[in-house]
């Protein structure tokens, strides 16, 4: 029931904004308004499309056409008829005949997915559809067998008859389909009076008439669309666009331009892409935009006037219930200027009635939030065929009692009174959500996050987990990408948007730039592999810095760096190059690493930090190394010889560069080339500062395409550049012009702008700079500190060699000794993706600018030269994602603030162009969940309080994300030596990508296995030595090496080799042959090459001998053999005589050993009870799943299986005599152990094996009380080892 208002609330409703009344025209119909046209001007144009045009006189014969046949198949009015047409002259004919025929027409766009125009078709009861000759089969197929199709076609006996042209005003003019927030769509019922009270509105206030062209666009079956249609009843010319022309703003602004379009109506989704293209300064005949169906943006306005200054920009809103438009606000500069972030809505049109109710239906005071009723001549009739919907959703004016026909539409909107009578929209009632105990409103957030600069278009939304029901709050947003650019322009999927998969940083610890050694391939250890402090100060004072904290800088200080040159050196001939040297001189490109960061560091920059650049060197005469084309390879510091070169007859030294595409197209889609040259100038900029040292120069620049076809360059690789290094001699100049730009107020002694510099003095150039907005996004915030901008430009003609001395150049300024420090932000391109700095540089110099490079700085400190840590990494941790959540952390409060933001190349639209909610709500993304898993062991509570402790945070579940919850690389530092301090253990900091929750921390804690996801365990990763590879006991399970592998010299990298089938899907091999070939394989990808160190534990030490052999077979040498326990416990041995070998659950021989492969004893106490109870393999694993907690019950079985099929490998006499290696065997025996499988034959291996005999037993060798003893033993064979090293 209503409640009566108050007076004063009512008076000001009534009295003020609701004072709409105007006379309605004189012609009852719409189809009486145009007749009214044709007679007053039956040849101006009525339609255009394409070339074709259509008098109103022709017009109106073609509509009376449609109307006669109409009239022939049915007498009926007042009925629904459908509209099945293309964009084309006959959709106007087409819907003008309906009308004439007095009949409402029902839009039926082609482009509606069929499932919809079935239901529409079905729903509305629909017997006659008129259609284009084209689409009548399609139509047939969607349409009921008892709907008449009339086509183009069947007009045409029609044309020149006429129809009474009477149309009663209460006649059904339409029916539109609008889906509502709930429910299925439902047919809205517009009759003639409210069309014609809205076209009168619009030809009284915005003057549509004989001057106005208005482009048809918006798909008809949107209400939007019908006056675009209807517009030649004002005298309107209508230019009818392509199908689809709306999706498609450079298409949309050349129909404007050709067809010389004064208005345009568009949502402000497609209002903002228009504005964005360049061409709309262009579109001088427009002079009027109508926005509407979405909330338009301040902002959106301003940029809209600011562009088109002399075009009406006029706000529109309108339900479709009301008839198109039920209000309007002309949006002029000093009206924005007093306005919220969000537009107005503006006044009622013409009898219209507007009403602001509370929950009782109450008029709400001015600045109180309302749900909008309206009332007036723009009611529809109803909802078709929905009786109780009409009634409930149209209902009695209280408003006007003397006036019992009078009705209200409630809206589901909400809003509120302005100072001036406007009305300003809220949100919808139906988009208001109790969210964790608040009431939130969805568009209030969405509005908010819209006026961040980098925002194009956002919806928020919230997504209820399925598996726990937590309500996560969803924001979706489209950057703006003249105001957030993206590195990659927005086209590398999704990387670029949020940093929240990591997706750089594990490429970036993959090194994804290394050339696989081949087979064949010889491989030269070079001396110098420990790197010296010099190099390390290089490699770690060369940063990419973004933090400035070393105070002020001057213009003096700017003109130092722009004069430095390449360090000195005294010149040495090529020839006098020794090994030593060479590898002290390649190390300073080499991988440098520190307990500090988590990312390897170079002395240049890399684009991404990816370091895709191969460095290739050809030899002739130096250092004493053969002759030929060798790969460096960065992180072994070794020469991978590739090729033979071209005979020289003195010595030559040339440095070759290949781009790997591979090792940067997962996080670069567009500038692949440009940024792999220009990090070959880098390099070549290193070179500059390291060589003269050595007493070597660049000597001139080559061009040797020929590289290209090196062996592992790959045919999608690019050839870069080449150089050659010879005696030092002074480095010119290189051909770059220099601009700098002073940031506004940051150097004292010179004024905002841009200069030249050029013989040393600064020439301004313009007033203009390269902005913040102009840099990448996550960049931006550096932007805001830096002092200066340099940009580097070339002189010669545009080439790939350009990009290279741009990255030269840009190398020696990074390089400098003055703390200045330096920030690459942006460059030109030759595949058509400038940066925004490039296209600034471009307008500043038009077409002498060449190809650019651009980079931001200020000063920097002693500390940060020094540090090597990860500070200046941090910023680019988060992306656009993580960065827009920062910001809306102050000015939204915490429980508004969306749980997610997913950032979207663009966001998806429906047919008319709005944002399409039901499509993003079918987003599938990862929701945060309310269930707090806690801590299930010791190894997890302890990780949980360091991770509370770094994090800040009160709680944590087990299975939290780390980088989700506020991780970032420096936080991962601490946590991890945090980690390995309190627990003991040798986690390397990377641990935190492959294991980014508390309870895979805790896995690993407990297997110290790395990654998990591959067969080969680095136990202990440290060293430079070459690597011990150990084979694990029955089960293949590497565990129980862990403390071997701690206990060894950290020089020493120690692999485990977890047997195949321990993982998910992997396959168990059937042979002992087998499974040595494929582990084979797996070193290799680690050590391509031998000398190799090959250990076997208990079952592993057959693996290994085999191996051994295989390895001798494939001409690889290995240096020493370690069997560890190769005998079975003696269990077997007192079972044999009662039991087979098989592997059977009714044997007790092998179910120990199973048990222990588990347990680690066979003396352990639970092994009676697992003999009793596991009778079956289901039982055995959920034995032990009960009692080993460490270890997933899937994992047990996967283990489980392997034993089973391995228990009863072993040689037989006449295999093991066929294997005959050469390296040296240490056989280490447990006491108590069975024969080995190698003791039966004394030709297995060519001298006699060395055998140490432990007191410990099979299972204690390998834990904490026994393992110094195991250690000494180890020691002899690595001393044997030795031996055989230096006879080699």
């Amino acid at each position: 029931m209503i409640m009566s208002p108050s007076y004063k609330d009512y008076q000001q409703v009534i009295d003020d904004v609701n004072q709409t009344d105007a006379p309605f025209a004189k012609c009852g119909s719409v189809v009486e308004l145009l007749c009214k046209q044709v007679a007053l001007a039956p040849d101006a144009p009525a339609v255009v499309f394409g070339p074709h045009i259509l008098s109103r006189q022709q017009l109106w014969r073609q509509a009376q056409a449609v109307a006669a046949c109409l009239g022939r198949l049915s007498a009926d009015r007042d009925g629904c008829v459908g509209l099945f047409v293309e964009p084309s002259l006959a959709l106007m004919y087409g819907a003008w005949g309906i009308l004439l025929s007095g009949n409402g027409y029902l839009p039926l766009s082609p482009e509606y997915p069929e499932d919809r125009l079935r239901y529409m078709l079905e729903d509305s009861k629909t017997q006659i559809i008129f259609t284009q000759d084209h689409l009548r089969e399609r139509l047939a197929e969607l349409a009921p067998p008892s709907v008449r199709i009339v086509c183009e076609r069947d007009i045409a006996p029609f044309i020149g008859q006429r129809v009474d042209a009477s149309v009663r005003s209460d006649s059904l003019a339409y029916v539109i389909y609008t889906s509502g927030s709930t429910g299925k769509p439902k047919g809205v019922l517009i009759e003639h009076q409210s069309v014609v009270n809205q076209m009168n509105w619009l030809a009284c206030e915005y003057r549509l008439g004989e001057n106005t062209r208005i482009l048809q666009k918006t798909p008809m079956s949107f209400d939007a669309a019908q006056w675009e249609m209807l517009a030649p009843c004002c005298g309107a010319t209508v230019v009818m666009g392509e199908a689809g022309i709306y999706k498609d703003p450079s298409r949309l602004i050349a129909a404007i331009r050709r067809h010389r379009v004064t208005a345009l109506q568009c949502v402000p989704t497609l209002l903002q892409a228009i504005l964005d293209d360049d061409d709309v300064l262009h579109c001088d005949s427009l002079t009027q935009i109508f926005s509407g169906g979405e909330a338009l943006h301040k902002r959106l306005a301003n940029l809209c006037l600011e562009t088109l200054p002399s075009c009406q920009l006029i706000n529109l809103y309108g339900p479709t219930e009301c008839t198109i438009n039920s209000s309007a606000w002309t949006v002029t500069p000093q009206r924005l200027a007093q306005e919220p972030d969000i537009v107005s809505i503006g006044r009622p049109v013409f009898n219209t009635r507007y009403y602001l109710l509370d929950e009782a239906r109450r008029p709400v005071a001015p600045g109180e939030t309302g749900e909008l009723y309206i009332g007036g001549a723009g009611l529809a009739r109803g909802y078709l065929h929905r009786p109780e919907l009409t009634a409930e959703r149209f209902i009695a004016n209280p408003f006007e009692p003397d006036n019992p026909q009078a009705r209200l539409y409630r809206t589901g909107d909400l809003a509120r009174w302005g100072e001036q009578g406007q009305v300003f929209y809220a949100g919808r009632a139906d988009n208001q959500v109790k969210l964790r105990g608040y009431r939130i409103e969805l568009d209030e957030i969405r509005s908010a996050i819209e006026t961040h600069l980098w925002v194009r278009h956002a919806a928020v939304m919230v997504k209820n987990d399925p598996h726990t029901g937590y309500q996560n709050l969803v924001a979706f947003v489209e950057l703006n990408e003249k105001e957030a650019a993206l590195m990659d322009q927005g086209r590398a999927d999704s990387h670029h948007q949020t940093k929240a998969n990591k997706a750089q940083v594990y490429m970036q610890l993959s090194s994804p730039g290394c050339r696989d050694v081949l087979p064949g391939e010889r491989v030269i250890a070079l001396p110098g592999a420990q790197d010296t402090a010099r190099q390390r100060a290089m490699a770690f004072g060369r940063k990419t810095y973004r933090h400035y904290e070393g105070g002020a800088v001057s213009a003096q200080d700017l003109l130092n760096l722009l004069a430095q040159r390449p360090p000195r050196g005294e010149p040495r001939a090529l020839a006098s190059l020794t090994q030593e040297t060479l590898g002290e001189l390649l190390r300073y490109f080499g991988c440098f690493t520190s307990d500090e960061r988590i990312l390897p560091k170079y002395i240049w920059a890399s684009p991404g930090a990816l370091y895709a650049t191969q460095l290739y060197l050809e030899l002739n005469g130096v250092a004493g190394i053969d002759s030929g084309i060798y790969y460096y390879h960065p992180l072994r510091h070794q020469l991978v010889r590739c090729a033979d070169a071209p005979a020289r007859g003195e010595p030559y030294f040339c440095c070759h560069f290949i781009g790997k595409k591979s090792a940067i197209e997962p996080i670069y889609k567009n500038n692949i080339q440009e940024v792999l040259n220009v990090e070959a100038g880098h390099m070549q900029g290193a070179m500059d500062a390291v060589l003269p040292g050595f007493g070597l120069a660049i000597a001139a620049r080559e061009h040797r395409p020929e590289m290209k076809a090196l062996p592992g360059v790959a045919q999608e690789d690019y050839y870069l550049t080449s150089c050659r290094i010879d005696s030092y001699c002074e480095c010119e100049a290189l051909p770059v012009d220099v601009l700098v730009q002073a940031m506004p107020g940051k150097i004292a002694d010179l004024p905002a702008g841009t200069y030249r510099y050029r013989d040393g003095v600064f020439k301004p150039l313009s007033k203009s700079f390269i902005e913040k907005k102009h840099v990448i996004a996550i960049n931006q915030k550096v932007y805001e500190d830096a002092s200066f901008g340099i940009a580097l430009l070339s002189q010669g003609r545009r080439s790939w060699q350009e990009y290279v001395t741009l990255g030269r150049q840009m190398q020696r300024l990074q390089s400098n000794g003055l703390l200045l420090g330096l920030m690459s932000s942006g460059y030109s391109s030759e595949s058509g993706n400038d940066l925004p700095t490039a296209r600034v540089l471009y307008r500043l110099l038009g077409e002498d600018c060449g190809a650019s490079y651009f980079c931001i700085g200020g000063r920097i400190s002693q500390a940060q030269k020094r540090s090597e840590g990860m500070k200046e990494d941090s910023v680019h941790i988060k992306g656009p994602a993580e960065i827009l959540r920062d910001d809306l952390e102050t000015f939204l409060p915490a429980y508004m603030l969306p749980n997610k933001i997913q950032v979207l190349d663009k966001l998806p639209q429906t047919a008319n162009g709005k944002i399409d909610l039901n499509r993003l709500a079918a987003t599938e993304i990862e929701l945060a969940r309310k269930h707090i898993v806690a801590p299930r062991d010791e190894t997890e509570s302890l990780i949980a309080h360091i991770w509370q402790e770094k994090l800040k945070r009160p709680q944590c579940s087990v299975d939290d994300n780390f980088f989700e919850v506020g991780g970032n690389s420096l936080i991962a530092v601490a946590l991890i030596a945090a980690i390995n301090k309190k627990l003991n253990c040798r986690l390397p900091v990377q641990a935190i990508f492959t294991a980014p929750t508390i309870e895979k921390l805790a896995q690993q804690v407990r297997e110290l296995a790395g990654s998990g996801a591959t067969r080969l365990i680095p136990l202990q990763q440290r060293g430079r030595q070459l690597p011990v590879f150990c084979w694990p006991g029955l089960g293949g399970y590497c565990m129980n090496l862990r403390t071997m592998a701690v206990s060894l010299t950290p020089a020493r990298p120690f692999f485990g080799i977890q047997a195949s089938g321990i993982n998910a899907g992997e396959q168990i091999y059937g042979t002992i042959k087998e499974m040595a070939a494929r582990d084979i394989a797996l070193i290799r990808q680690q050590q391509a090459h031998g000398p190799y160190t090959l250990w076997g534990y208990s079952f592993g030490a057959r693996v290994a001998f085999e191996a051994a052999w295989q390895l001798e077979q494939a001409g690889e040498q290995v240096q020493s053999l370690v069997l560890i326990a190769p005998g079975a416990p003696k269990v077997r041995q007192q079972q044999a005589q009662l039991h087979s070998s098989e592997a059977s659950y009714d044997n007790p021989a092998y179910l120990t050993i199973l048990f222990s492969v588990f347990m680690g004893s066979i003396h352990h106490p639970l092994l009676a009870r697992c003999l009793d109870e596991a009778q079956d393999r289901e039982l055995f694993i959920d034995f032990i799943a009960r009692h080993h907690q460490a270890l997933g019950r899937d994992q047990i079985a996967r283990i489980t299986d392997i034993v089973s099929q391995t228990f009863e490998f072993t040689y037989s006499f006449n295999e093991l005599n066929q294997r005959q290696i050469q390296v040296p065997v240490t056989v280490i025996k447990a006491q108590g152990d069975d024969y080995a499988f190698i003791e039966g034959s004394a030709r297995f291996c060519a001298q006699p094996p060395r055998v140490e005999t432990l007191q410990a037993d099979h299972y204690q060798l390998l834990k904490e009380g026994h393992i110094d003893e195991l250690m000494a033993a180890l020691a002899k064979a690595e001393a044997v080892e030795e031996e055989a090293d230096a006879a080699f």
